[in-house]
């Protein structure tokens, strides 16, 4: 929540690569993780990005915009959860497209 998402994933992607070849993690399955996590990191109060875009174009007040978070965040953090203990979900559009 404190970096950018884009710097996360250009720079700590990377640098976790090696790690996820040796361990014979799916790549795509690791890639859609990290962008769900990506996306709970920018709504994560108090530095995320998304924060702030709200902030800018409701021209609402930041705890008013911080109190509406909650939901989100829990239905993101349902979604990784779900998405770490069932891989299928996450990848079975490309099971079915390249058999």
């Amino acid at each position: 929540m404190f970096v950018d998402p884009i710097v996360v994933i250009l720079v700590l992607t990377p640098i976790f690569a090696p790690a996820i070849e040796a361990t014979s993690l799916d790549p795509v399955h690791v890639g859609i993780v990290i962008t769900l996590q990506v996306a709970i990191g920018s709504a994560t109060p108090p530095f995320g990005c998304d924060i702030f875009t709200a902030i800018a174009i409701f021209k609402k007040p930041y705890w008013e915009v911080i109190r509406g978070t909650g939901p989100f965040i829990a239905m993101l953090l349902l979604s990784a959860a779900l998405l770490v203990m069932f891989p299928q979900i996450a990848l079975f559009l490309r099971d079915i497209a390249f058999g």
